[in-house]
C-alpha cells in the first residue's frame, strides 16, 4: 500500500504544508502502472482479435448467402468461368456480386470479352476490365489479414480476397487441376445443382478462407519470414504433377506471392483451395503448370473460418484429421469421417 509522506517546504510569503511523492515511491507507483499495462494489453488484443474473427465469419456468412441466391435464381450454383480456359475464368465471386450489395460493381465487368488477354504465363488483363480488377470489396476480406490490399500483376493493379471455393479433396494430383471435374464443388463451367451435393449440404465446404501473398516472388530456399504469404512454383510439366512431393514443394527455389491476388480472376492461386493440406499445415502450397495443392490459412490462432453449402459458418481447428477435413472438401464421396 502506498502512504503519502507529509513534508513541509518553506517558501516566501506561505507558511502552510505541500504533500507529494518521494523518489522511491513514484518509481514504484511507475512500476505498478507497467506491470497493469502488461497484464492488460494482451486482454486487449485478444478482444480485439475476437471482433476480428466474429466479422470474418459474417463476410463467409454473406458470402454462403449470396451463393444460395444466385442458385436460387438459376437452380444451379456458380461456376468458375464463362468458357474453359484461364483467358475466360471469372470467378465465383465475380457472379455474386449483385447479391453482396455489388451490382454497380457488376456491371463494369464485361462477361462478353475475354478477362486475360495473350496465352500461358505472357497473359494481361484485358484493358476493359481493368477497373472491377482494382476495386476492393471489403467483403472479400478477412480483417486479420493484414497483407497488402492491391497487388500489380500481369501488368495491372488487382484488388485481392481472403475467401476461396471449394475445388475438392485434392488428395491426388489430377484433382489439383480446375479445368476438368474434381470431387469438390467448382471447376471451369462447372454446373452443379444442390441436388448433387449428395454427402449434403451440411457436411460440405462452400468456402473457406486463405493468407493473401506478399505482392513479391523470391528466387532461393524456402522464405522464412511470412512463409504462408509464398506459394512454390516448379518447373514446367504436367498440371500439378509433383505437387504432392513434400521434399520437392519445400525444396522449390521458386516462390510466388500471389495468393488471392485477385478477386475477378478464377485461377486456382487467387480464388480457389483444396484439402490436399490441413488448415495451416506447414507444408507449402505448391503449383505446376496451373494446378496444386492450396490450402485453407488464415491469420486467426489455432484454425480457419469456412462456411458450408448450408450456409452455415465454423471455424476449423488446425489439429483437425486429414481424413475428416478432405470428407468435407468433397460433395458426393460418402465418408464415415465428418466434422462434429
Amino acid at each position: 500500500m502506498i502512504t503519502l509522506r507529509r513534508w513541509c517546504v518553506p517558501s516566501r510569503g506561505h507558511t502552510g504544508n505541500r504533500y507529494g511523492f518521494t523518489l522511491v515511491e513514484l518509481l514504484v507507483v511507475i512500476a505498478i502502472i507497467g506491470v497493469l499495462v502488461g497484464l492488460l494489453l494482451p486482454a486487449v488484443q485478444s478482444a480485439r482479435e475476437a471482433a476480428r474473427r466474429i466479422s470474418c465469419a459474417n463476410n463467409l456468412r454473406q458470402f454462403g448467402l449470396a451463393v444460395h441466391n444466385y442458385e436460387n435464381g438459376r437452380q444451379r450454383l456458380p461456376p468458375i468461368g464463362m468458357q474453359a480456359s484461364s483467358q475466360w475464368a471469372f470467378s465465383v465471386q465475380s457472379l455474386i456480386l449483385p447479391f453482396v450489395e455489388e451490382a454497380s460493381l457488376q456491371s463494369l465487368v464485361n462477361f462478353a470479352e475475354p478477362l486475360m488477354l495473350g496465352a500461358g504465363g505472357s497473359q494481361t488483363l484485358n484493358p476493359v476490365q481493368a477497373q472491377p480488377a482494382a476495386t476492393v470489396v471489403q467483403m472479400f476480406l478477412c480483417p486479420s489479414d493484414g497483407g497488402p490490399t492491391a497487388y500489380q500483376e500481369n501488368t495491372a493493379t488487382w484488388a485481392p480476397t481472403n475467401y476461396m471455393v471449394n475445388i475438392g479433396s485434392g488428395w491426388t494430383t489430377a484433382l489439383r487441376a480446375i479445368t476438368n471435374p474434381n470431387d469438390g464443388v467448382f471447376w471451369y463451367l462447372s454446373d452443379l445443382s444442390l441436388a448433387a451435393v449428395r454427402d449434403g449440404t451440411s457436411h460440405t465446404m462452400l468456402s473457406a478462407e486463405a493468407v493473401r501473398g506478399a505482392a513479391d516472388d523470391l528466387s532461393g530456399p524456402r522464405p522464412v519470414a511470412d512463409r504462408d504469404r509464398y506459394y512454390a512454383q516448379l518447373g514446367g510439366g504436367p498440371p500439378g504433377a509433383g505437387t504432392d512431393n513434400a521434399a520437392a514443394c519445400d525444396g522449390a527455389s521458386t516462390w510466388h506471392g500471389r495468393r488471392g491476388t485477385a478477386w475477378l480472376w478464377g485461377r486456382e492461386f487467387s480464388t480457389c483451395f483444396n484439402a490436399a493440406h490441413t488448415p495451416n499445415a506447414d507444408a507449402p502450397d505448391c503449383s505446376r503448370s496451373g494446378a496444386g495443392a492450396f490450402k485453407a490459412a488464415s491469420r486467426h490462432p489455432g484454425g480457419v473460418q469456412s462456411v458450408f453449402l448450408d450456409g452455415s459458418t465454423r471455424f476449423i481447428s488446425d489439429g483437425i484429421g486429414l481424413a475428416v477435413w478432405q470428407a468435407a472438401a468433397t460433395r458426393s464421396g460418402s465418408e464415415t469421417d465428418r466434422l462434429p
